[in-house]
């Protein structure tokens, strides 16, 4: 990322979410920043397929089965 064109972002949010951030930067070994910018990726990547029609995030073990799926993201 260009620093020349970096913004900082302040938010407030609950504990349970401090929380959550700190344990996905630990579990990740990346930080609070990396954490946040990584799920902004997903939102992004989401809002582009459904751009394409596809308006569900699915989650599968085995490729030929869709075994969660969650709707209304976006």
């Amino acid at each position: 990322m260009d620093n020349a064109s970096a913004k900082r972002l302040s938010i407030i949010i609950s504990d349970d979410l401090d929380r959550l951030i700190d344990d996905l930067a630990s579990e990740a070994g990346t930080s609070r920043t990396d954490i946040v910018r990584r799920a902004l990726a997903v939102m992004k990547a989401f809002k582009q397929q459904k751009e394409k029609g596809r308006g569900h995030i699915g989650f599968v073990e085995d490729a030929r089965k869709l075994d969660v799926e969650i709707v209304n993201v976006l």
